[in-house]
């Protein structure tokens, strides 16, 4: 009995995070960060996977020993994208992810040329010490980024639903999980898969917890006097008509509500409550907005040049944006509002 529970609660938080994976990677608004995030849970459920067959079965063929050393090569360099691109707030350019196919690549070709079925003592040995100490560097070069969240975290409330506590979280996970590995010989090979299963579930728990904490607390402030919000949609109006900064595609909260002069909580509650959306919905109307003029009005402007006109850094989010607001493509939209236009 004891050997099944060690099995379900070392192979549990593998399954739940498959399905946190296909999560990610399904949503139909998904962000550059939710897909480097999505890589990482999945190199790290390929890993803590094979770990917990081949303790409980080590007679498991030699390829998916091979399959799950080769994913944990890019654990670490999944896991600091994922945490520069937190810390940008922003798309990364596409050169960054040369620090995923740069060690793919490489873990292919060894694959294939002395897979592990042959070369047991080059797996078991060299590459098992080599994977592990790229995992420790990529945590290493991530405290670059993370460094900067842990102090703005401190000046928060905890909230998992913020990017930058889950970012935080993320990277403490992951590096007590390769400790737990490295440490393996002297405590048990499970360790990493028990860690696995135990900050993942940890994590939803404290998520849940402070989801219901924010719920409680969302509306105990009181509302914005009428007058009050009435001041500051004149200015922001004014801002964004006269300096349109909603073109800056690193805009933040924070920087808005420095030139408004007023604070990040009271702006986020006059946008939510008296404008009735999220910070970036209001955004994203107002680039779309931008983007549709500029396709009436120069039609030699490519999609690129109006995504980057727009303050889009990346195509996909501009299309993906210009969908949800208008229902159709920008092509689409160019050739059929003249024709409304002109039945009109």
């Amino acid at each position: 009995m004891t050997i099944q529970l060690l099995f379900f609660f070392s192979a549990l938080g593998v399954f739940n995070a498959l399905l946190l994976v296909g999560y990610l990677l399904s949503k139909a608004h998904r962000s550059q960060s939710d897909e480097l995030l999505g890589g990482l849970l999945l190199m790290l459920s390929i890993r803590v996977g094979k770990s917990v067959f081949f303790y409980f079965s080590p007679d498991l063929a030699k390829v998916f020993l091979q399959i799950g050393l080769s994913a944990c090569l890019l654990i670490g360099p999944f896991l600091y994208l994922y945490c520069q691109s937190i810390s940008h707030q922003a798309p990364l350019p596409k050169s960054r992810w040369l620090h995923v196919l740069v060690p793919l690549s490489a873990i292919l070709i060894i694959g294939v040329l002395y897979p592990y079925q042959t070369h047991a003592p080059l797996w078991g040995d060299v590459l098992y010490k080599v994977v592990n100490y790229v995992w420790l560097f990529y945590l290493l070069l991530s405290l670059r980024h993370v460094s900067p969240l842990l102090q703005q975290v401190r000046q928060k409330p905890l909230d998992l639903s913020n990017p930058q506590t889950l970012c935080l979280s993320v990277w403490l996970g992951t590096a007590v999980i390769w400790l737990a590995y490295f440490t393996g010989a002297y405590t048990s090979y499970i360790s990493g898969a028990l860690s696995f299963s135990l900050i993942l579930y940890l994590s939803i728990m404290m998520a849940v917890l402070a989801r219901r904490e924010r719920q409680q607390h969302r509306y105990q402030d009181k509302k914005i006097p009428h007058d009050d919000a009435a001041a500051m949609l004149v200015r922001l109006n004014q801002l964004m008509h006269d300096e349109q900064l909603f073109l800056n595609p690193n805009l933040t909260l924070a920087q808005l509500a420095k030139r408004l002069g007023t604070n990040t909580s009271r702006l986020s509650q006059f946008v939510n409550d008296n404008l009735a959306m999220s910070f970036p919905h209001y955004l994203n109307e107002k680039r779309i907005e931008h983007a549709k003029s500029l396709l009436l009005s120069d039609a030699s402007l490519s999609a690129e040049d109006i995504a980057d006109a727009s303050g889009y850094n990346s195509l996909s989010t501009f299309y993906s944006a210009f969908k949800k607001f208008t229902g159709t493509t920008p092509a689409k939209f160019r050739q059929l509002t003249p024709a409304k236009a002109s039945k009109a």
